[in-house]
């Protein structure tokens, strides 16, 4: 028999010597060793005692310590931190090891077993399984029998009673067998319970879209399918009622689709995933959307060999979606979105929102940044009691309960494309269900239609409304936005996200992408009169087209970052050959075939070659009357609709209606009485804000320094990449390491690289109005804090953006912490979807998460160590540390500022967006300073994503300052002033 072995991090560390205080070395010289350290059970949050162990005298002269795991901080506790690489003494020098989120966390044999996973390794890797002992105080237990790789299936083989996770069995005894990732070169996204052998075998699912089967006795493994449906990164599956289910989040790199058995390219870019089932001999698709989890009341056994209902989670642009199975028909519910983290198309940024058990009784969902009460019962006749319990920042795989406590496990540093921080790692965090209610608040967004052909007396799928406090819901009919759901780059990917309206209005010929290591084909398409063709050419790479293409001025963008010059050139009736694209924009990687768009100036007909596809512009249905949209309650959950109002919408009108504040419902839909391109959206939110002038919260924060401090340490910080160690720089430039294993303060050496690295510069400027963001999404104004925020601290401009969870980013701007969605790592985030979190008057100068802990630099100069602050009096040093939902306690989001602030403003032209998304108390002010009255309109965005409607239209008097308090429930995104007169204006708000 093979017992694990206690490695308790020896792979890691070695002893540190106390004095002399070694100088670190260079972040360039290699690996430096690095001790890791941990807590203690029962400990309470933000407590920490002096070291377990006494210390071990090796001479006179040094005096080692054994490491910590006596530290507990806000949940967490430090020493059962998770890391990529095991091989190098604490430093992270290996490819392919970028990411270490927790995968998988359960129960079993009397500890709590969990994988780690990198990106993208179906061959293994240096990440482990891991169990962690009941007694916390002890270190993780990192198992021989590890193959990594990027494994989040788990599922507890109820037959064999053998706990699989990832590529590992685990007995009941806690014995442990491998499936060798030679053998079953997967990336282990879900395991099933099997359709025809239950006892004896399962399947195994891979996030390439393979389906492998395993005997879980002798281990004997053999892949069924390679890709039997469209799609890519799959995240979930399932058995239940004589199907597998399985599910996948994204479509990117599933190559010409040859393997696929069932379906075929997307059609379009919400096609981006799939949700699929099999019955033993046939594939079909359910549907053609971005699905996760896919799970039932059997929860993590996998499947049921009977008929019990299966639950599936995903989303659209508009919100999320969850399906149930029941009695073998599917059926949809509608939720709202908290945050927009995982929308991107890829689907990368959603590992792996779970629905589970977390007591006997209680079950939890999470998605977009909610977690929701879930009723195990839940089915299609018994659909209530979904509710929101609050929304969350941290990044969470897997989640369960465990010896009397709520666990999450985490997904935090990464360092794909994320320069500040030198190696991944994660923790797990460890509370009550209650304390989840003390983080960020129960608001979301989305709806049913948002700018959708309806059909009349066709009803909506239902939309939750069960549990929210204040609700306003945007009806709109006609398009406001350029509908780019059908226009992509290359007729079967990559949407486009700029197009110039001239482009807009045309139609467009293409191919499909093919390959991006082979030249991107050419092709032909006839006209029957003389034409200007448009040609969008990829500039990676600066291609010359054949000087016959005049260069416009115009550009094109798809994505969030790629782009295209536009060039012309005027041609006869006849055939027209567009030439392929052979620029390589880096070696080996070809840029996308050219699009043109044909413009006739009259009638023209367009007939496209072989291979070739034309692409109609999309219409902009205008209404010719008034819409009146019917909305019915499902008021218990039971199927049983009654109507609940109705609203008349004018032709190409908006209305914002709202439910009463006692309205008694779980579901509620949608009808039109008339063929439409309709919008239905609902702002939820709460009326429940965390009190950051509690005792308990003021506690929590008492270490950092005010705004207005002058005696303040601050510094800048950094996840090591030589050690365990976080690394900083104070603000005299001296060095320092924070030490993992005794989570003291060590002198470092000077690093310029390093210095560099950390600098900080101004990324926003403040003008009279408000704070002003010049960003990649455009020109969004936020609202001031106090005014010390205008100028740099002692210290410098403090950190304005960073990553801190994994493929989310964390803004401080102007004493408002914010979160911000990632599209791609690397890149500038989505300030467009940015959420506020809390407001605050303290000086905090950077932050960064580390060994699963957000930490905060900026705090006073005589603070005191109080289990949240570390402070090294002797060396003028100290941090602050904290969980990353700790921010909400900060208190509430509030701010003032507007886009206006006696300000020249031009009669009809729009000013920059004004953030609105997420505030409490609302008023605005209006003034201005014109000889006699003005009109002013303020228009709301209630997408996100630029999509406006009017608010109310004000009469502002010559010499008159109007002021307006806003509904208690109206909620929007962006707010944006518009004039009728040329003037000098005043648009003010206030959020209090």
């Amino acid at each position: 028999m093979i017992r694990p072995i206690l490695i308790a991090c020896l792979l890691c560390f070695h002893p540190l010597a106390i004095f002399p205080a070694d100088a670190a070395a260079d972040e360039k010289s290699g690996p430096k060793s690095g001790p890791q350290l941990g807590p203690q059970l029962g400990a309470k949050s933000g407590t920490k005692s002096a070291p377990k162990s006494a210390p071990t005298t090796s001479s006179a002269a040094e005096i080692t310590l054994a490491p910590r795991t006596d530290v507990q901080i806000s949940g967490m506790y430090p020493h059962l931190t998770t890391y990529g690489i095991y091989s190098q003494n604490g430093g992270h020098y290996k490819k392919g090891h970028n990411e270490c989120g927790i995968g998988a966390i359960v129960p079993w044999a009397g500890k709590l077993w969990m994988v780690n996973y990198a990106p993208h390794q179906p061959r293994g890797s240096e990440h482990k399984l891991y169990s962690v002992d009941a007694d916390l105080s002890q270190p993780l237990t990192i198992h021989p029998e590890s193959v990594g790789g990027t494994p989040a299936g788990r599922m507890i083989h109820k037959e064999s009673r053998q706990l699989l996770i990832g590529h590992h069995l685990v007995a009941a005894d806690g014995t442990v067998r491998t499936i060798a990732p030679a053998d079953m070169p997967m990336r282990v996204t879900a395991i099933a319970r099997h359709l025809t052998d239950p006892a004896n075998r399962v399947y195994y699912i891979d996030m390439e879209g393979a389906i492998w089967e395993a005997n879980v006795h002798t281990l004997a493994v053999k892949r069924l399918f390679k890709k039997p449906v469209p799609g890519w990164h799959s995240k979930g599956g399932y058995t239940s009622q004589g199907r597998l289910v399985v599910s996948n989040n994204g479509e990117l790199h599933v190559g010409d689709y040859s393997d696929v058995l069932v379906g075929g390219a997307a059609q379009n870019e919400e096609q981006r995933g799939v949700l699929a089932e099999y019955d033993g001999s046939e594939w079909r698709i359910v549907e053609r959307r971005q699905f996760t989890e896919v799970t039932g009341p059997e929860g993590i056994t996998g499947g049921s060999d009977g008929n019990a209902p299966l639950w599936s989670m995903g989303w659209d642009r508009r919100s999320v979606r969850l399906k149930v199975l029941d009695n073998g028909t599917w059926h949809t519910y509608l939720l709202p979105k908290a945050a927009h983290c995982n929308d991107a198309s890829h689907g990368w940024y959603t590992e792996w929102p779970r629905i589970r058990e977390i007591t006997d009784d209680r079950w939890m969902m999470d998605m977009h940044g909610m977690f929701f009460d879930f009723p195990p019962t839940f089915s299609a006749a018994n659909s209530g009691g979904i509710r929101p319990i609050g929304s969350h920042l941290r990044y969470v795989p897997d989640f369960c309960e465990w010896n009397g406590r709520l666990v999450l496990a985490t997904d935090e540093t990464s360092i794909q494309g994320n320069r500040l921080a030198g190696q991944p790692q994660s923790n797990l965090w460890f509370g009550t269900y209650e304390d989840l209610k003390t983080w960020g608040p129960a608001s979301g967004y989305g709806g049913p239609w948002l700018e959708d052909r309806v059909r009349a007396g066709q009803p909506s799928d239902p939309f939750l409304v069960a549990g929210f406090d204040r609700r306003v819901i945007h009806l709109a009919v006609g398009r406001r936005t350029t509908d780019n759901s059908q226009r992509l780059r290359t007729t079967d990917q990559l949407a486009i996200t700029r197009l110039p309206d001239l482009l807009a209005q045309l139609p467009s010929v293409t191919v499909r992408r093919g390959s991006w290591k082979k030249p991107a084909a050419g092709y032909t398409f006839e006209v029957d009169a003389p034409v200007t063709v448009y040609l969008a050419v990829d500039e990676r790479g600066n291609p010359d087209p054949d000087d016959a293409w005049q260069r416009t001025e115009m550009t094109l963008q798809w994505g969030e970052r790629f782009g295209d010059r536009v060039y012309s050139r005027r041609f006869a009736a006849g055939r027209i050959e567009i030439p392929g694209n052979s620029t390589e924009h880096t070696p080996g990687s070809f840029g996308l075939p050219h699009t043109a768009f044909v413009a006739g100036g009259g009638e023209v007909t367009v007939k496209a070659g072989a291979g070739a596809q034309l692409i109609e512009p999309p219409s902009s249905p205008r209404s010719s009357g008034p819409v009146t949209f019917t909305l019915e309650t499902d008021r218990d959950g039971t199927g049983t609709w009654t109507p609940c109002g109705q609203a008349r919408v004018e032709a190409n009108g908006s209305v914002a209606h709202y439910l009463p504040q006692d309205f008694d419902g779980t579901w509620l839909r949608f009808t039109v009485d008339r063929d439409c391109v309709a919008t239905a959206v609902l702002h939820q939110t709460t009326a429940r804000f965390v009190d950051g002038s509690s005792e308990e919260n003021q506690t929590l924060f008492a270490g950092l320094a005010e705004v207005g401090s002058t005696n303040v340490l601050a510094g800048r910080v950094y996840a090591a990449k030589r050690n365990r160690n976080l690394r900083l720089i104070n603000t005299e430039h001296t060095f320092f390491e924070f030490t993992k294993d005794q989570f003291h303060f060590e002198p470092d050496t000077p690093d310029e690289t390093l210095q560099q690295l950390l600098e900080t510069e101004q990324e926003f400027t403040v003008d009279a109005a408000s704070v002003v963001l010049s960003t990649n999404s455009g020109r969004f104004r936020l609202p001031k804090g106090d005014a010390a925020h205008d100028a740099p601290f002692a210290s410098g401009w403090p950190r304005t953006s960073r990553e801190v969870e994994s493929e989310r980013h964390l803004a401080n701007i102007h004493g408002t912490f914010y979160e911000v969605p990632l599209l791609t790592n690397g890149r500038p985030p989505l300030w467009n979807l940015m959420r506020p979190v809390s407001s605050h008057n303290r000086q905090i100068s950077d932050f960064c998460t580390w060994n699963g802990l957000l930490v905060l630099a900026g705090i006073r100069a005589d603070a005191a160590d109080d289990g949240h602050v570390f402070r090294d009096e002797r060396r003028n040093v100290g941090l602050w540390f904290g969980g990353i939902d700790d921010l909400w306690k900060l208190g509430k989001p509030v701010g003032h500022g507007g886009p206006w602030l006696d300000t020249s403003v031009v009669a009809g032209r729009p000013s920059d967006a004004y953030l609105m998304r997420g505030y409490d108390r609302k008023s605005v002010r209006m003034s201005h300073g014109h000889s006699e009255a003005i009109n002013v309109s303020l228009e709301v965005d209630i997408s996100g994503n630029g999509l406006w409607v009017p608010y109310r239209s004000f009469n502002v008097p010559a010499g008159t300052t109007v002021n307006h308090q806003f509904p208690t429930a109206f909620s929007a995104f962006w707010v944006r002033a518009v004039s009728d007169t040329d003037t000098t204006a005043t648009v003010q708000l206030d959020y209090r």
